[in-house]
This record gives C-alpha cells, structure tokens and sequence, in this order.
C-alpha cells in the first residue's frame, strides 16, 4: 500500500524539490515528477483552502496519511459520498461554491496517485477543506456572522465544534460511516424538517424572496439548536415573539414588542445573567438628549409627570427646579436620564439583564394593550414581554412574590436576582417560522435586511 504523508508535501515545499520516492506495493511504479496541464490547475487552487489550520490538525489525527486518494475502492467510494452531498447541498439550504465543487468533480474518479504524488496530496487536502467545510456549514449554519450584529457565544464553544467534527471526520473508515456522520449533523426536529421540506419540495413555486427566508431559517436553526443547551432563549424580531426552550423542547412562547424600522432590535447572541425586580430605566442618551431634553427645557416639570430624575456625573440625583434649562442643548448636558422605579416605569416591573454591548434589554411594559396588535414594531430598540412572570420563574431557582411586584411600589429600591447560571439568548431575524401547529408563516421584511 501506498503510504504518503501531508508533512512530506511540506518538508518538500521548503526545500524546493518534489518527493523524491514513495513506498509501493509490487504492482505500483514511481510517480512521473512531471505535472500534466491538469494537475498544474489543480495547483493553483491551493491557496484557496477555507480551513488550513483546522486540515493540519485533522491530518495529524490520520497520522498525516491521505485519506481521499489512498489506493483502492474505499477511498473512491468516500470520494463519491463527499460529491453527492455537495451536489445536493442546494438543497438544504447551502451553497456548494464554497465545497470547492469543480476540483471535487474534476477528481472524484481519478487515481492520483498512479499520476502524480504530490498532485494527490496537494487535492486530499481540498477534498478534506470541503468535507470540513460541509460538516461546519451543515452542523453550525452557513454566513451566520452576516447575521448577528454581535456574537458571544459562538466563540467560547468554537474550539469544541471544531474538535467534536475532527474527530468524528477524522475516524471514518467507510463510505456508509461517513453517510451516516454527514446525516447525522442535521437536527432532528419537527420544527426543522417542516423548513427543509418546504425548501425541497416547494422549490419551483416559491418566491425567491420566500427561498431567502428559509435558508436564512434553516441556517439559524442549525446554529441555534447544535448547541444542546439546558435553557435557552429565542426572540425572533420577524415574527415578534419570544421562545423559550429546554434542551430542543419548547416550554414557552409568548408575544414581545421590538423595535421600529428606525429604533431597530440589534440582532445579537448573549447571556441573560439577573432578573432585577423593579429596576431604573437608565435612559439612552439618544431618547433622553433627542426626546426628553426639548420637554425638559419647556417645562421642567415633565421631569416629575414622567417619574425621571437628572443624575449627575457622581451618581447623585439632581434638583432639576433648580438647573438653568436654557443653557443646557444637545452638545452640552452633563446629566444622566433615569426614570425611577414603580408600575408606571417604561421598563415595568421586571427587566432581564443581557450580557450584549447594546442598551437592549426583556422587560416587563406599562403599555400591555401593544399585546393585542398584530404588528409589533414600537420600542426604541428594547424588547417587551408579554409573558414576564411565566418567564422569570423558569429561570430563577425561586418563584417571585407575585404580591410584592403587583404592589406597584413607588421608589422601591432595585432587587437583583442572579441566576443559578447564564442562560443563552438569541435575538435573531427569523422570516420563516414553523408554528406550535406545525405550519410555517412567513414574516414581512420589517427591517429591510433580505433585499
């Protein structure tokens, strides 16, 4: 059998010169060292690889041997799986342009080996770059970054997806092994094979903006739901509404209001870390220079009407009877917006804090008729609840006093509650979703992100 290796393609690089022999059964000749037109196209793709540094640690797992053009039908057969799923990848949802789908046609028939050996491990690694960049796309979803506005959880399980498919990729034997793997990165649920059903069989009467939103849904769900988190979170801005699973299992959903088309809702993947009973609404300088600072300067009694309070640099609260209003613009305010505590506070009685960089947060409302509406684009950004207390009691490891929040207490101090630990939440724009019946709806493009 023939035994290459990729560190010997590399050694060789440095030095300039071609491998100089290769182990051979009795019925293998020496590869010619001459490269065919073919092979010297083959070699320019090279530096096109997506993943060099991920195809260096899966060859160290195979012991640097080629994988895809070892000698006999096993590895022509692994050749011939990779090929149909990067045909049918449309299909699901992806896009085969990133497989590299020409070199993988090109070679999928040719013994390399018997032609040119550093030509056959220079095209191994391409057929392992678009296995690894199938599995990755298929397990994580494809261009999820063009997506999420900010990220912070794809980043601290990276290096675990990343080892879990290596290993998995790098311990098949067979051309049913590596089937059953590519299978078996697909989620399993109702929720996504009504979105992928719908792709597939509803193909030719489909909009294309219809195709967009579901392979956007697809992409998302495969991203949200590989995680296999305990508790986790999903407000779709599309849809306005907010689910809340455990484990793959739905135990909530509810109504929220989100932002206006021009406040939007960032979209974004960050961890819920306290629910605060009664909280300050710290005001965003934008509201509180571009909206309340004009009725401040025209009667400052507006403060009090709307229960704010003017906090100094300090943190102390203000006399705001006692400030020269008219000096004060848009340029020039050295003052902090809150609005105090109690019923009639914009962000009610409940607010889940996020870990995200944006002012955005769940909240409880003073306006519940927003509820009944069945577009719900209002807030300036932030994310109202419909369902706060059914939610707060799945996270928090106690069950709130429903009697000392229905209080409505003016001036209660703040109660933060930590959670027992981060529960993961995901603000995403969803415009195809598969409902509690099982049907999908489609979401009008609000915020203008398909076109």
């Amino acid at each position: 059998m023939i035994s290459i290796t990729t560190a010997q393609l590399r050694y060789n690089k440095m030095l300039g010169v071609f491998i100089s022999a290769l182990a051979f059964t009795a019925n293998c000749s020496l590869a010619q060292t001459s490269l065919s037109n073919h092979a010297t196209a083959e070699n320019n793709s090279i530096a096109n690889l997506t993943y060099p540094a991920l195809i260096t640690k899966f060859y160290e797992l195979k012991q640097n041997k080629i994988v895809w053009f070892q000698q006999g039908e096993n590895a022509h057969q692994l050749r011939q799986v990779l090929q149909s799923k990067i045909e049918s990848s449309v299909n699901i949802g992806l896009t085969k342009e990133r497989f590299h789908p020409q070199q993988i046609d090109n070679n999928v028939d040719n013994n390399l080996l018997e032609k040119d050996s550093t030509i056959a491990i220079q095209t191994d690694e391409i057929f392992t770059d678009a296995a690894i960049a199938y599995c990755k796309d298929v397990y994580q979803g494809q261009d999820i970054k063009q997506w999420a506005m900010y990220d912070e959880i794809s980043s601290k399980y990276k290096d675990d997806d990343n080892l879990f498919l290596l290993n998995k990729l790098a311990g098949i034997n067979s051309a049913d092994d590596l089937l059953l793997f590519f299978n078996s990165l697909e989620p399993t649920s109702k929720e996504y094979s009504t979105l992928k059903n719908e792709l597939q069989v509803k193909a030719d009467s489909l909009t294309s903006l219809q195709k967009k939103q579901l392979i956007t849904s697809i992409n998302l769900y495969r991203w949200m739901h590989h995680f296999k988190f305990e508790k986790w979170i999903v407000v779709n801005i599309a849809s306005a509404t907010l689910r809340y699973y455990e484990f793959d299992s739905l135990k909530l959903n509810m109504k929220v209001v989100v932002g206006k088309p021009s406040t939007k809702t960032p979209r974004f993947a960050a961890h819920c870390n306290q629910v605060i009973l009664y909280p300050y609404w710290n005001v965003p300088s934008s509201i509180a220079l571009n909206e309340l600072l004009p009725m401040f300067k025209r009667n400052p009694s507006n403060v009090d009407n709307l229960n704010m309070q003017i906090i100094d640099a300090k943190g102390n609260i203000v006399n705001h009877h006692k400030l020269n209003w008219k000096s004060y613009s848009r340029a020039y305010f050295p003052f902090r917006v809150r609005q105090s505590t109690g019923c009639d506070n914009s962000l009610g009685v409940i607010k889940f804090n996020l870990t995200s960089p944006y002012s955005v947060y769940l909240h409880d409302t003073n306006y519940k008729g927003a509820f009944t509406l069945s577009s719900r684009y209002l807030s300036h950004g932030c994310i109202r609840l419909e369902k706060l207390m059914e939610l707060a009691n799945y996270l928090l490891p106690q069950k709130i006093n429903n009697e000392f929040l229905e209080s409505c207490l003016k001036d209660q101090q703040p109660v933060a509650l930590d959670l027992a630990s981060l529960v993961p939440v995901f603000v995403i724009y969803q415009n195809a979703e598969v409902d509690v019946a099982g049907k999908i709806s489609y979401f009008k493009d609000v915020y203008d992100l398909l076109q």
